[in-house]
């Protein structure tokens, strides 16, 4: 029950985070420059590896320090709060971490501040998943990335690392943290990359770490692109209608064009 109304309490803040993504791409950005580059929890090798990023991907910069950039979490990562700290989706404490995993032992990675909203995506004994906030920062180093636009002002700005706050001291057995499985995928810098397009299709399972969107014509299948992204959640997708909004990559050697998802529309009515 604490889950559903939850749920119901995040829906309420659409108009709201609709208006921090206007923000959002206004601000300064970067874009990635190397293939599956770590982002970190903490600007260090030794940090908490989040995710990987691809060549052409862009970020909201916050700041460098050390050779590292902070940038805005993708929305493909999740993040844990203590739920005791949570009611209907909005934050109680003048103060509470965001980490990086359900347990005290992960790295912050952003502070809310009460009457804070978060988008719940699950629970885990005495945490909750949530989408990253707006303004939570993971860490990418900064020789596998560049300025979109310069930055106004000069972008040697240190980072504030988030501090602690009270929380929790019981330690639970942390979820294992999904990572991109690793391929060997070679940009094949003759065609366009990283444009932004739609592609509709059922969505099927392709080679390892691929996934595949098809159109059925009786019992023909023909595939029409390939999809990367994360599998807790293309999983749950399979055989199911899909409009997939995202960037285009071409790869060496690969007929069909593969997409990133940044948006999926369930069941979509496809016009001519």
């Amino acid at each position: 029950m604490r889950f559903l109304l939850m749920l119901l309490a995040t829906a309420s803040v659409a108009v709201a985070q609709t208006n921090q993504v206007a923000e959002a791409d206004e601000a300064v950005r970067v874009r990635v420059t190397g293939d599956r580059v770590s982002l970190r929890a903490k600007p260090s090798l030794e940090g908490e590896l989040l995710d990987r990023a691809i060549r052409g991907e862009e970020m909201v910069f916050f700041g460098q320090t050390n050779g590292w950039v902070a940038v805005q979490a993708p929305d493909s990562l999740n993040f844990w709060v203590a739920a005791e700290y949570i009611q209907n989706g909005i934050v109680m404490p003048k103060k509470l971490n965001v980490r990086s995993g359900p347990s005290i032992n992960y790295n912050e990675v952003a502070i809310l501040e009460r009457d804070d909203t978060v988008s719940v995506r699950g629970e885990f004994n005495d945490w909750l998943k949530i989408a990253p906030p707006l303004g939570s920062r993971v860490w990418i180093s900064e020789d596998y990335v560049e300025f979109v636009e310069p930055p106004k002002p000069e972008p040697m700005v240190v980072a504030e690392e988030p501090q602690s706050v009270p929380e929790p001291v019981a330690e639970q057995n942390p979820e294992p943290q999904e990572e991109l499985s690793p391929l060997m995928l070679v940009l094949d810098e003759a065609k366009p990359q990283g444009k932004v397009d739609r592609i509709p299709g059922i969505l099927r399972r392709a080679n390892p770490g691929l996934y595949k969107l098809v159109l059925i014509a009786g019992e023909i299948e023909e595939p029409i692109c390939l999809v990367r992204g994360r599998e807790s959640q293309l999983e749950k997708l399979l055989n199911r209608s899909l409009l997939i909004e995202g960037k285009v990559y071409w790869v060496k050697d690969v007929n069909l064009p593969v997409i990133q998802p940044d948006k999926i529309n369930l069941d979509p009515i496809i016009k001519d």
